[in-house]
């Protein structure tokens, strides 16, 4: 790497410029861009999360409780919220810049002839740089589905489930069967696998798959214990815990003392985040109806007696509708921007809310926060959630 200081800093726009291609289903030109990098994920002893909700929790908390026993962790997770280089980490320490640069000097044709995807091209360059790294482990997110999602073609032993439901309808399909089923065809052959609880049609779906695949699935997970104080915010975090300690548990003979301190250290933004107080400010990326209901119950459970106003911005693909009546209830001021173009038009997405509620419709997503904050009241609490697209403004304000 003695050359890397005479490239050009141009690598995150190459990749970045790669989004345009948008999704494409199918394994291939991941494993062929795999196999062009020396098949870096065929040494790498890894682990695959699968799942609707709560997959970079899982991962982050997993890393957390590996890096805590003294393992160096690679950890590869998605969407990022601020910086690319937040996706691929080692031992919570994000890619170097000249990293990224070196692996598009040395791949870009490759990927250009391929017609890779951003995804697809991130997902090898994870993998490159754990092997590279010599990291114990790898951890990988899954992005989209499974079946045809990059990750899987890492070919991890060990793979994670949580809780499926029903989101990403316009390319996985319009029931939770269809879902579980995209999700549950990423399972290996001989593959180890855990699972949070899910709906009855979901659990025969990844049994019926684990039996055609000879791999072993289980949903005894280990058990809560008050010993066990989780640094994310949540009850819908407790179970998401639970399967990074039975999968780390799988992995080596943890000490009970790494798991306790790998959980209470866990940082991931973003997920019921605390910005401030007085006001009180949270930030979470819920973007779906299950991950905005485990919101809404996790704000409700504070017991905020002051004025709640929330801010959205959610992407027009997603299906919020069981989750309109309980964002109503919970807060009593309602006000609506459009981050980008693939969020819901302000008009739309307010067309969704009964008159029952104070609607405020700004459209430029910065001025909706300035504006927010000039007219919230020390004992009020505000709450903005839709999309990790929030990051920028959120973090350029808090």
């Amino acid at each position: 790497m003695s050359n890397v200081l005479h490239l050009n800093n141009n690598g995150k726009e190459f990749l970045l410029s790669l989004e345009t291609k948008g999704i494409k289903l199918g394994l291939q030109r991941t494993q062929q861009i795999l196999t062009r990098c020396g098949n870096p994920e065929s040494n790498l002893k890894s682990v695959q999360i699968i799942g609707t909700n709560g997959k970079g929790s899982t991962a982050a908390t997993l890393s957390s409780i590996l890096v805590a026993s003294g393992f160096k962790v690679g950890l590869y997770t998605s969407p990022h919220l601020q910086d690319l280089s937040e996706r691929i980490q080692v031992n919570n320490k994000p890619i170097e810049n000249q990293f990224i640069n070196l692996f598009v000097n040395q791949f870009k044709i490759d990927i250009q002839n391929l017609g890779c995807t951003f995804f697809e091209t991130l997902t090898a360059m994870a993998a490159y740089y754990f092997k590279i790294q010599d990291v114990d482990i790898a951890i990988f997110e899954t992005g989209l589905g499974g079946q045809f999602d990059s990750v899987t073609a890492c070919n991890a032993s060990l793979q994670l489930f949580t809780k499926i439901s029903l989101d990403h309808a316009h390319i996985l399909g319009n029931s939770i069967a269809d879902i579980a089923f995209e999700k549950a065809c990423a399972i290996h052959r001989n593959s180890t696998c855990f699972s949070v609880r899910q709906d009855n049609d979901v659990i025969k779906i990844l049994k019926d798959r684990s039996k055609e695949k000879k791999a072993n699935l289980s949903f005894d997970l280990f058990q809560y214990n008050s010993d066990i104080k989780l640094s994310l915010f949540g009850n819908h975090q407790i179970e998401n815990a639970m399967l990074a300690i039975t999968a780390a548990k799988h992995i080596d003979e943890i000490l009970d003392s790494n798991i306790i301190e790998g959980v209470k250290n866990v940082l991931w933004p973003g997920r019921v985040e605390l910005l401030k107080q007085n006001p009180t400010i949270y930030f979470d990326v819920s973007h779906n109806e299950d991950s905005i209901i485990a919101f809404c119950e996790a704000i409700e459970s504070l017991g905020h007696k002051g004025k709640k106003t929330l801010v959205i911005s959610i992407q027009k693909t997603k299906i919020i509708k069981n989750s309109i009546p309980i964002l109503e209830k919970l807060f009593s001021s309602i006000i609506i921007t459009q981050i980008n173009d693939r969020m819901y038009h302000p008009e739309e997405l307010s067309s969704m809310f009964s008159d029952q509620v104070y609607i405020n419709i700004v459209k430029d997503p910065k001025n909706a926060l300035v504006q927010t904050m000039k007219n919230i009241n020390q004992d009020e609490l505000l709450a903005i959630i839709g999309s990790h697209y929030w990051g920028d403004y959120v973090y350029k304000n808090f």
